[in-house]
């Protein structure tokens, strides 16, 4: 749905509002810009549910509704983290360990749902086997988790030490490598 600037100012002059904590009315032009992505980012969330539609919903009833979800998708992302980790194996490799036990973690620290919804926030140097395209903030990270735990079940159905060895057979120094495990084990 597109919406007139007229629309969605009065939203990003109230979240300006609230980024400066009242003390300024004015932010620097890349502020503003910032601030107005975050207020599309979390329309379109809206527009994803699909349950909202009515004949033509407001900027701010959409902005509400696509700020809340994007609140229940970092929640829930964190709960399917906490279950990848549960029983994470890294098999070694320097990349997959630092990506899970240190980058999202790190998004999860850095996240700023109310005024940087869209930020991604972590480089995500794990490579998945389906790369993630076009998307950013929650919506890139939540897949990013749902693919490193799809991919650690995948892993974990083989008897233990069997990943390595084949990793280890591809290449010795796998455990400093940027590729991901499956390719090799598929390979």
């Amino acid at each position: 749905m597109n919406f007139e600037p007229e629309e969605l100012i009065p939203i990003v002059a109230e979240l300006t509002d609230m980024y400066t904590k009242g003390e300024s009315t004015s932010v620097t032009y890349e502020a503003a810009q910032h601030l107005m992505e975050a207020v599309l980012y979390c329309v379109h969330e809206a527009e994803t549910l699909g349950g909202l539609v009515t004949e033509k919903p407001d900027a701010r009833t959409l902005y509400e509704a696509g700020y809340q979800e994007v609140l229940s998708k970092l929640e829930r992302t964190k709960e399917k983290y906490k279950a990848l980790i549960s029983n994470f194996s890294s098999y070694g490799n320097r990349n997959l360990n630092d990506t899970v036990l240190k980058a999202i973690p790190g998004f999860f620290k850095l996240y700023n749902p109310r005024f940087s919804p869209q930020d991604t926030i972590i480089t995500m140097d794990y490579p998945t086997v389906v790369p993630i395209q076009d998307k950013t903030g929650i919506d890139a990270i939540e897949e990013y988790v749902d693919k490193i735990a799809a991919e650690q079940h995948f892993l974990s159905s083989f008897a233990p030490g069997y990943v390595e060895e084949v990793l280890k057979s591809y290449t010795p120094d796998y455990k400093d490598q940027f590729f991901n495990l499956s390719d090799i084990i598929l390979s």
